[in-house]
Protein backbone atom coordinates (compact mmCIF):
# COMPACT_ATOMS: atom_id res chain seq x y z
CA UNK A 1 0.00 0.00 0.00
CA UNK A 2 2.75 2.47 0.94
CA UNK A 3 6.05 2.85 -0.81
CA UNK A 4 9.03 2.35 1.52
CA UNK A 5 10.63 5.60 0.34
CA UNK A 6 7.61 7.60 1.49
CA UNK A 7 7.18 5.75 4.76
CA UNK A 8 9.49 8.14 6.62
CA UNK A 9 7.24 11.07 5.68
CA UNK A 10 4.20 9.34 7.15
CA UNK A 11 6.23 8.61 10.30
CA UNK A 12 7.22 12.29 10.63
CA UNK A 13 3.58 13.27 10.05
CA UNK A 14 2.41 10.91 12.79
CA UNK A 15 5.05 12.12 15.27
CA UNK A 16 4.15 15.77 14.63
CA UNK A 17 0.46 15.07 15.28
CA UNK A 18 1.31 13.23 18.51
CA UNK A 19 3.51 16.09 19.73
CA UNK A 20 0.87 18.71 18.90
CA UNK A 21 -1.79 16.63 20.66
CA UNK A 22 0.46 16.33 23.70
CA UNK A 23 0.97 20.11 23.80
CA UNK A 24 -2.79 20.63 23.45
CA UNK A 25 -3.44 18.28 26.37
CA UNK A 26 -0.79 19.95 28.54
CA UNK A 27 -2.19 23.37 27.65
CA UNK A 28 -5.70 22.23 28.52
CA UNK A 29 -4.67 20.80 31.90
CA UNK A 30 -2.37 23.66 32.93
CA UNK A 31 -2.80 26.75 30.73
CA UNK A 32 -0.13 28.83 32.52
CA UNK A 33 2.68 26.49 31.40
CA UNK A 34 2.49 27.32 27.70
CA UNK A 35 2.74 31.10 27.78
CA UNK A 36 4.40 32.09 24.50
CA UNK A 37 6.84 34.98 24.53
CA UNK A 38 8.68 36.49 21.56
CA UNK A 39 11.80 34.31 21.91
CA UNK A 40 9.76 31.11 21.98
CA UNK A 41 7.80 32.26 18.94
CA UNK A 42 11.00 32.91 16.99
CA UNK A 43 12.36 29.53 18.06
CA UNK A 44 9.19 27.73 16.94
CA UNK A 45 9.15 29.51 13.56
CA UNK A 46 12.83 29.45 12.59
CA UNK A 47 14.10 26.45 14.57
CA UNK A 48 12.89 23.65 12.26
CA UNK A 49 14.13 25.49 9.16
CA UNK A 50 17.56 25.94 10.76
CA UNK A 51 17.77 22.26 11.69
CA UNK A 52 16.77 21.16 8.18
CA UNK A 53 19.36 23.52 6.66
CA UNK A 54 22.10 22.12 8.90
CA UNK A 55 21.14 18.54 7.98
CA UNK A 56 21.16 19.35 4.24
CA UNK A 57 24.57 21.01 4.48
CA UNK A 58 26.05 18.07 6.38
CA UNK A 59 24.61 15.62 3.84
CA UNK A 60 26.03 17.65 0.96
CA UNK A 61 29.53 17.70 2.50
CA UNK A 62 29.45 14.06 3.54
CA UNK A 63 28.47 12.85 0.04
CA UNK A 64 31.25 14.74 -1.76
Amino acid sequence: MFDKANLKYFFIWLISFLISGLFKLIGYLDPDVLIINNFLLLLLVFGPALIVTIILVFNKFSNS
